[in-house]
């Protein structure tokens, strides 16, 4: 069987279900829990819920995503941020990021156009 069917069959099993326990994902993905744990602060695109017991739980979206994570790591050709990039693109997640410099700009100009309109709102008062 060749990767790509393992994987396949790995992604058929997912799909079958709705929810997994910790256990469950590390015995599928064969990872350990640590590697969850570690991927989770890496990576925040997945995160664990809690049953009443206090007992983690994955969505089958969420596994879908360390599943691909995995295998980005694998394949060695990403950094972290590469690989985060990557999977916002493929699960939907909202990548267009305004540019740091882009930001201060349009803030620094909203900010005069405030100071403009205090100033008016001043002397308007002032008038009347």
């Amino acid at each position: 069987m060749t990767q790509e069917q393992k994987a396949n069959n790995l992604r058929e099993a997912i799909n079958r279900k709705l929810i997994f326990s910790l256990e469950e994902v590390c015995r599928l993905l064969k990872i350990t829990p640590q590697t969850v744990k570690e991927w989770e602060k890496e990576f925040p695109l997945f995160y664990a819920g809690q049953t009443a017991s206090g007992k983690q739980i994955y969505r089958q979206k969420d596994v879908l995503i360390i599943l691909r994570i995995k295998e980005l790591l694998e394949e060695g050709t990403l950094t972290n941020a590469g690989i985060r990039r990557k999977i916002e693109e493929e699960f939907g997640f909202k990548t267009d990021k305004i540019p740091p410099e882009r930001l201060y700009s349009a803030l620094a100009q909203v900010k005069e156009e405030l100071a403009e309109i205090l100033q008016a709102l001043e002397k308007k008062r002032k008038k009347g």
